[in-house]
């Protein structure tokens, strides 16, 4: 017996989809060189590092990867996470002084919205686990990431540092088994698609 495979047929929004996304690589790609390049021979500052990231958050932001699996609170997770970075890239290469009070400030923002949205709209916790940690350690390290002047801390970024480190210690204390075992489940498949 000869199975029969059948594939499902393209629809015209998935072309249009998968044409849109290769196109705006392109463009995105183009212009990312282009910036790098006018920026060595301007010279000054280093502004086309935040133009490289913006373009590359904008096109992972539109455009996930994971089609299969999707996630939108895995996807707003990373959303966040390329928001903080583009955060630090604008405080140390265009206009510095701000971020060490703004970046923690966000972060723990941040964390305390997701967390809420976590518990109240997810009863399958474990599939999102790993999203909220992450986003806990980011938050938290948005501090040290800020600090030039060890003498001078701001306090307030302390105090919110804090409160992520709090907060993501709780998460891990109630869910530490739920964390182990979706770890060992993304490393058995990580394993598997490299054997395969």
């Amino acid at each position: 017996m000869n199975p029969k495979i059948i594939y499902p047929i393209p629809t015209t929004q998935s072309y249009i989809y998968r044409t849109t996304r290769k196109w705006l690589a392109i463009i995105f790609l183009v212009a990312a060189i282009t910036s790098v390049i006018v920026n060595i021979v301007v010279k000054g500052k280093w502004w086309s590092i935040v133009v490289v990231w913006s373009l590359f958050a904008i096109y992972r932001s539109i455009f996930s990867l994971k089609l299969v699996e999707f996630s939108a609170f895995s996807h707003a997770s990373r959303i966040i996470l390329r928001i903080l970075i583009l955060l630090w890239l604008i405080d140390h290469f265009l206009a510095p002084g701000w971020a060490d009070t703004v970046m923690p400030i966000v972060g723990f923002g941040s964390l305390v919205v997701m967390v809420i949205i976590f518990y109240v709209f997810y009863s399958k916790k474990e599939q999102h686990i790993l999203s909220v940690v992450l986003l806990g350690i980011f938050a938290i390290l948005t501090f040290p990431a800020t600090i030039r002047d060890l003498p001078n801390i701001n306090w307030i970024a302390v105090a919110f540092s804090l409160a992520s480190f709090i907060i993501l210690l709780s998460i891990v204390l109630i869910h530490r088994n739920e964390i182990k075992q979706e770890i060992s489940n993304r490393f058995r498949l990580n394993r598997r698609d490299v054997d395969n």
